[in-house]
Order: C-alpha cells, then structure tokens, then sequence
C-alpha cells in the first residue's frame, strides 16, 4: 500500500457523482472530501483481513476490489464509485469481510469519524448504509412507481395508471330495456351521439347494444328492425368499476376482444361505456388493435401482420410508463390470442377434433410473463376416447399447422423441440402423469433441469379441466417428495449470479453481440425457480411467479420479507429489460434479453446489483432450505 496525495477538488468533483454523496450538500461533501485518504494496493494485496480492525469507509476510485466473507467465500465485486466497510463501522465491530486488490486500485478512505459524522447530519446518507441492497432495492422500485403515478396525475399527457373514471365524461347515460325495438334502439343512438346502449333488466345490466351489433345482426341479414333488442344485443357484458386502471381495462378488453366496457361506479350503476378508442387515445398505442386483428386474422399471413406490430406496441406501452407486469401480461395476452386463433383456423381446415383434447403451454407464456423474442413452448393432452393409431394423425397434423403458424407469428420454433408437433409431447392425460411421476419419483440431476419448464403449465384451449386435473396430480406428488424438491432446488441454485457484471467479470459470451448480461438467463431465471420451487413445495396452483410469491408468503415457506424483496428485485429486472427491449426496437434492432453492461445508467447498475446479491442470498438460502447445503 501506498499513500498519495490529496486534491479536494477532484475528491469532492468524483464523490458528488456517486451515491449515497450526491445527497450531502456542499458543506457536508467539503468536510468528508478533506477527511478522504488517498491509498493504492497493488493487485492482490490484502486492503482488510476478515477479523481486523476496520477504520475506514473506502471507496474505490479506480480498479477492483473483492470482498471475500470470512476471507473465503466471495461476497461481492466491486468497481468504481462502490462503498465497502461500513458495516463494521457501523456496529464498531471487527471486519467480517476481507477485502483484496483484483487489480492495481486506488482507494478514498474516509475516517470513521467523519463517516458518522455524516450519517448523523444526513438522513438519506444514513439511510442508504444503514439499509441492505433488498431496502435500497426496494427504495428504488417504490420511487419507479411513484414515477408513474405522477406521470398517471397529469392526466391526458400519459395517464397509464389513471382510473377509467379520468376518460369518462359525466352525463346521464342513456339506456333502453329488453323488449325495446330495435328501430327504437337504433333512433336514441342516433339522437344522443352514442356508440353503445346499455340495456337494462330490472335492475341488472342485461347486455349493450353496439353499432357494429346492428350493422352485423341486424342490417346485413335482413332483420326485422321491430323485432327486440334482446335478439341482437351483446349479452352479459364484462363491467369494470371506474376506479380501474386503464391499464387493467385494456388487458381485459384484449384478453376478451371486446371493443366496448361499461363502467359503473360503487354502487353498480353504469356510468359511461369506455371504447378502445378512447383508451387507445390516452395511450397513444395500437395495443388494442393488434388484439383484434389476431382474433379476426383469417389466415396465417393475416395473423403474422398483426403480431408485427407488437415490438412497436411494447415501445409505447415503455414510452408511456407502464409497468412491466402490465406488459408482460399484455405480450402474453396476445401470445394466447395468436396460439387460440391459429388452431381455429387449423381445425377450421382439418375439421372437429376426433376427441376431446388442450392445448397447454409451458414457460413464460403459461406464467404470463412473456417479452418479445420468445420461442414457442406447447403440448396436447388428449382426453378420453384417444387412440394413437385412429387418432394421432389428426393431432400431428393440427400441431404442425399450430407451429407453423406461430413461427411466421415471430414465435420462433423451440430449440429444445418442446412443441406438439413432438410425438413426446402429445399424450393422454395418463402419460403426461406417468412422464412427470418418473422426474418425481426418480430424479436424475440432468432431467430436472430439463424439465423444470413443464412444471409452469397452464391451459390455451380446448379442455382446460385435463390441464387443470393434472396439475392438481402432479405439484401434490411434488411436494410430498423431498428428495424431488431438493433436486429442484440444486437446479434453480445452479445459477450463475454475475454479481461483477459491470467490470466485465461474470458476463456471458455471446458470439454475435460480445460479452453482455442476460438479463433473462442470469436475474429473471433465478426468482421463477424460487418461485416454482416453492410453489412446488407447497402444491400452490399459481403459475404467475409474482402469485407464487405471495402464497409461498402466506403459507408460511418463505419468508415475507424475502418474498416482498424477490418480486421487488423481478419487477426491477424487467423494467430494466423492457426500456432495453424498447430502445433496440427506436434503434432498429431486433429485440434481445442480452445488453451491454456500459449502456446501464448508474441508478440500473448499482440497483441491478443490489438484485443479483439478492438473488444468490435467496439461492444459497433455498439450497439449505431443500437440498440441505450439499452442491
């Protein structure tokens, strides 16, 4: 080691660009920036042993540093601008950590006196080394939200999580009944400038009458316009209460391809009818309309021009503050749509089934986590009366259609062949049990970790109640095997957490954009293993990893604090990867889960590896948990 002299100037210049510094003010960063020791180790000298006294807050001003828990098992890389020892000025103990130089490094060192010194003037200086990285990521994802919400609080300018009830202009919604004429109908709707009437039954919302109603039920057959509105009109609407986020609308209106929601206020009385055009309006996005176009897609080439458009959706969707799970939930909506309206067609052109049979998906789609890029994940269960001889030619046929459509769709074909068009993967409802009984029954490390993505499985079309029957079969036989759980558990914790991925330590090499993060294989993968280990453990009949996590929560498997941090960490991860997905998609490029770390902004970096710390304690931990420490 040695000592360099000091210049305050760059001192207090390089600690104001840094957190938690940039929250001092000018006379708080004055007296830490004349505290600060300058101090160069040369690579592989020891800065703390694990044991020793600690004096000193450092900061690394240029190369590397790792902290080692214990002097053995490493606990953190740290690069330009990170903090380290503070936890044992804090609690005036010894060292816990050891710190060694990875490569030539210069260290500000800041007195233990002037460090409490400053924690003791400045509340968020405090705040930021008191907390661990689960609070400061949790700090992060709460000041993302409260983002939106001022973004939702300007109203037409973005509004994305405001309430229904801000596209709804007040006055007395008009109204017809059941027996009313048709004729009678179509004259109030021209008279009152409406689109829709709500029809009402004694009280009950008994359905809406739309023009598209009467321009495809009543003009284009020829009916009667004197006979009632009750022979036309859509029965049963879906409703939504006006307190309902936009974005909650918009989903419901995609998933149910319908045009028009009615929307009531506490005490159920209809208050406006909301089109998608005035959704489509606040939002500045064609989400809406890519929905409709891939359930009215005649063809596959039909369905493939609407799915195209979905990168641009995802960008406004991003540019407009909605938040990850929203698109998330949306992307999948219309993977769902695109799977139904396909095998429509298919069976349009093949006729009825011989017998009854799903469609299941698996992955990301069945936990309704989708993001663009992602292959094609599917089975058939076959249902009662299925014999392979008599009936399988159907099936492969009707697969294949399904596959092919969904790749020209932009869902790639499954490099791992997990789609119908696999004979392995068309079976009785009796097979796929006997399939996933003997990962249970006799796991082998290689096959657990092959099969883990079946374990997320959840119903597209056709007899939802095999899917369901299974599932309750198999998470039961699940959690009631151990040593399965626990090989589960090695698989989820096999997991390399690139906790030094911004110093190019723990990248993945990619042969056409380089060393970069993946943020799907290396943060998202890790918390939907958590997730689905538990649920597993549990027989929790969620899918949705942010579902798993609170009923692992509330069934007493994981702990609240950890669950609330997990699905903190998720929702960070995928915000990152969304605005990343977006900006590749303004630049032209294809969008990709892999980015360059350099691109990250500071406030990404830094919270990205609060994330990562926080999956690999939740791993270890899940590992001692079920697979009782032994890796």
């Amino acid at each position: 080691m040695t000592e360099q002299p000091i210049e305050i100037d760059e001192v207090s210049g390089f600690l104001r660009r840094h957190e938690p510094f940039a929250y001092l003010d000018d006379a708080q960063l004055a007296l830490v920036s004349r505290a600060v020791e300058v101090s160069y180790f040369r690579r592989g000298a020891p800065i703390v042993r694990a044991g020793d006294e600690n004096r000193y807050l450092s900061v690394v001003r240029s190369g590397a540093v790792e902290l080692r828990l214990g002097g053995t098992e490493l606990n953190s890389r740290l690069g330009e601008g990170d903090s380290f020892g503070y936890p044992s000025l804090i609690r005036s103990g010894p060292a816990q950590n050891e710190a060694v130089a990875l490569e030539d490094t210069l260290l500000y060192r800041i007195g233990k006196e002037a460090f409490h010194r400053a924690r003791a003037e400045n509340a968020a200086f405090r705040t930021f080394y008191d907390t661990d990285e689960a609070a400061r990521l949790r700090r992060a994802v709460d000041a993302m939200r409260a983002a939106r919400e001022g973004e939702a609080a300007v109203g037409d300018t973005l509004g994305a999580h405001a309430p229904l009830s801000s596209l709804v202009r007040r006055r007395e919604v008009v109204s017809g009944s059941p027996g009313t004429a048709i004729r009678e109908a179509a004259r109030i709707m021209a008279e009152q400038d409406v689109s829709t009437l709500p029809v009402w039954d004694g009280g009950r919302l008994a359905g809406i009458l739309t023009d598209k109603d009467l321009r495809r039920r009543v003009l284009a057959p020829g009916l009667d316009p004197g006979r009632p509105v009750a022979e036309v009109m859509t029965p049963d609407p879906v409703t939504a209460v006006e307190d309902t986020p936009i974005l909650a609308a918009l989903l419901v209106m995609a998933d149910r391809h319908i045009h028009h929601l009615p929307v009531t206020d506490a005490g159920g009385k209809v208050v406006a009818v909301v089109s998608s055009n005035d959704i489509l309006a606040r939002l500045g996005s064609n989400a809406l309309h890519i929905a409709k176009e891939v359930a009215s897609a005649t063809d596959g080439k039909e369905l493939a021009r609407a799915t195209a458009q979905l990168p641009q959706a995802l960008a406004g969707l991003v540019g407009t503050g909605v938040d990850a799970d929203h698109i998330a939930r949306y992307v999948s909506t219309i993977g769902e749509g695109a799977h139904r309206r396909l095998l429509e067609l298919a069976e349009a052109e093949l006729g009825p089934p011989p017998v009854p049979y799903a469609l299941v998906c698996f992955g990301s789609l069945a936990r309704a986590e989708q993001a663009l890029g992602s292959d094609q994940d599917n089975g058939f269960i076959m249902g009662e009366g299925f014999e392979r001889t008599r009936h399988d030619a159907y099936f492969e046929q009707l697969a294949q259609r399904l596959s092919d459509g969904l790749d020209g769709a932009g869902y790639r074909y499954c490099p791992g062949n997990i789609m119908a068009t696999n004979p392995a993967y068309r079976r009785t409802a009796a097979e796929w049990e006997a399939h996933f009984r003997s990962w249970i029954d006799s796991p082998e490390p290689q096959a657990i970790l092959e099969s883990t993505i079946f374990f997320d499985m959840r119903a597209l079309a056709g007899e939802a109640a095999l899917v369901d029957g299974l599932r309750q079969t198999v998470f039961g036989a699940a959690r009631d095997n151990r040593i399965f759980l626990s090989f589960i558990a090695r698989a989820a914790a096999v997991t390399r957490v690139p906790l030094g991925f911004f110093r190019n330590f723990l990248l993945q090499h990619d042969a056409d954009e380089g060393d970069v993060l993946d943020l799907k294989g290396q943060a998202i993968a890790p918390i939907v293993d958590l997730a689905r280990t538990h649920a597993l453990a549990n027989a929790i009949p969620a899918t949705n990893t942010q579902e798993r996590l609170r009923a692992a929560s509330e069934a007493g498997s994981l702990d609240p604090d950890a669950a609330r941090d997990l699905a903190a960490g998720f929702e960070f991860v995928r915000e990152v990867r969304f605005r990343h997905q977006a900006d590749q998609i303004a630049a032209g490029q294809p969008p990709s889960n892999k980015l360059d770390p350099a691109s990250l902004s500071r406030f990404d970096r830094e919270h990205l590896r609060d994330a990562f710390r926080l999956i690999r304690r939740q791993l270890d931990k899940l590992r001692s948990d079920f697979a009782g420490g032994l890796m």
